[in-house]
């Protein structure tokens, strides 16, 4: 069974935290690596008081920070980001300079 975390409060969120890991170190976007500002984001998910499972809270962390990361690369002019009709959500490409960058960086 998996732990069960309640939320306690919802936490106060500033653009500094997403350069610091939930270790306190400075984030380095590695795969799987969560910044302090989408972890605390994640408890926003739920009302304070709710009971959920660690993993629940860890996955929606993920997908924040996930989208932090896309976000980035689009500012970055390394994605492209629009909407699909077909699929109903949003869909990414690589830019010129985006499959140069990974070409770069042997991605």
């Amino acid at each position: 069974m998996d732990e069960l975390v309640r939320i306690p409060a919802h936490p106060h969120l500033a653009e500094w935290m997403k350069e610091t890991n939930i270790m306190g170190k400075a984030f380095r976007g590695e795969l799987g690596e969560i910044s302090e500002w989408a972890a605390r984001k994640a408890l926003w998910d739920w009302p304070v008081g709710t009971q959920v499972t660690l993993q629940e809270l860890t996955d929606r962390a993920h997908n924040i920070q996930m989208g932090l990361t896309l976000n980035s690369m689009v500012d970055q002019g390394l994605v492209d980001m629009e909407w699909s009709e077909e699929h109903g959500e949003m869909m990414f490409s690589l830019t010129p300079g985006g499959k140069d960058w990974a070409k770069q960086h042997g991605i």
